[in-house]
């Protein structure tokens, strides 16, 4: 489909209430009805892979330190350090000081993130699924 007919088709549906279109940085972020801010706010974070790394690790166990994630991510100690920070300016995470033991990251909206996690990685792998079979589409 060409640019101009997806255009078309953005601006339609736009009009019509079915998707919502905000525009970012030069970019058209579209979501489906009824995602509000906070939601929006997450979208994006789940697209990108050390992120959705990090927010992966963080639902599986609650409580995280930043070593604790490098060890689960296999990231290096200031790319976590770095992207836990975005986390936590989006409003994703959130840190617990717990007594002597230091500085620990949990997710604020755990059950929010888990499904958005599970719906990003359904659409990874419709992706994965494709490109899979267009390497045999001759």
């Amino acid at each position: 489909m060409s640019f101009n007919s997806t255009r078309y088709h953005v601006d339609k549906l736009t009009k019509t209430g079915e998707i919502i279109r905000v525009e970012d940085g030069g970019y058209s972020r579209l979501y489906p009805p009824g995602i509000g801010e906070a939601e929006r706010a997450i979208f994006p974070l789940v697209r990108g892979e050390t992120d959705r790394k990090i927010l992966a690790s963080l639902t599986t166990k609650p409580v995280l330190s930043n070593k604790q994630l490098c060890e689960l991510t296999r990231l290096a100690k200031s790319t976590v350090s770095e992207h836990i920070a975005g986390l936590i300016r989006a409003g994703a995470v959130k840190t617990r000081h717990i007594n002597d033991l230091g500085v620990f990251y949990e997710l604020e909206q755990p059950e929010q993130i888990r499904l958005l996690l599970k719906s990003q990685n359904l659409n990874l792998l419709r992706r994965a699924t494709d490109r899979f079979i267009d390497l045999w589409d001759f």
